[in-house]
């Protein structure tokens, strides 16, 4: 009987400390920041898409795209830009930064359209468990800048748009979907699995 409990207590505690080891971190630990900060050192040469990949996800027409900005990738992407100037994060910017994300899951989205002002019009909403979210701010770019896709299409215009929920509705280790919708009900979906994002 006194194996079976000791093998069901030490279960009990794996999946009670596994939980937070395996979603998006709303909150950093000392040991986290170091990780972040070591990351962005790290992969200070990436493009900006190949240093995102945990983050990102990619539309099925491969064009369309969209960012979670996590607290750890912000502060991982500030060291980047602060190694490329061949400087260190101070800590009071390290905290200043982590601040500035407290209860915040924040959306860069790159979206396509045949106007420069496709999409100023378009609204967000977050998904969980079913149930909609609505962003605190939305900053659609009222001015997409032409680009080519290389392919022969005509001109398409590349917009860069931002959306901000609050997190505390939120688990850190479930599934968000970010739904981005035009005026004429196109919409786009990018569906986050937090539990694969730090």
């Amino acid at each position: 009987m006194r194996p079976l409990f000791l093998f069901l207590w030490v279960l009990f505690l794996f999946l009670a400390f596994s939980h937070d080891t395996q979603a998006v971190y709303f909150n950093l630990s000392d040991e986290q920041i170091k990780q972040a900060i070591q990351y962005g050192e790290n992969n200070k040469d990436a493009d900006y898409i190949s240093f995102s990949d945990e983050w990102v996800i990619v539309s099925p027409d491969s064009y369309e795209w969209a960012v979670l900005n996590t607290k750890f990738n912000l502060l991982a992407y500030e060291a980047k830009r602060a190694a490329l100037a061949s400087r260190k994060l101070t800590e009071a910017q390290i905290y200043q930064f982590i601040s500035e994300m407290d209860d915040i899951l924040s959306f860069h989205v790159v979206l396509y359209g045949n106007t420069s002002d496709f999409a100023k019009d378009y609204r967000a909403v977050l998904l969980y468990k079913n149930k909609p979210i609505q962003p605190f701010t939305e900053q659609n770019d009222s001015k997409a800048r032409p680009t080519n896709l290389g392919t022969r299409t005509p001109v398409v215009y590349r917009a860069t748009c931002r959306y901000d929920f609050p997190n505390y509705f939120v688990e850190p280790d479930e599934e968000v979907i970010l739904i981005i919708a035009s005026s004429l009900n196109k919409e786009q979906r990018f569906v986050f699995n937090l539990k694969e994002m730090r």
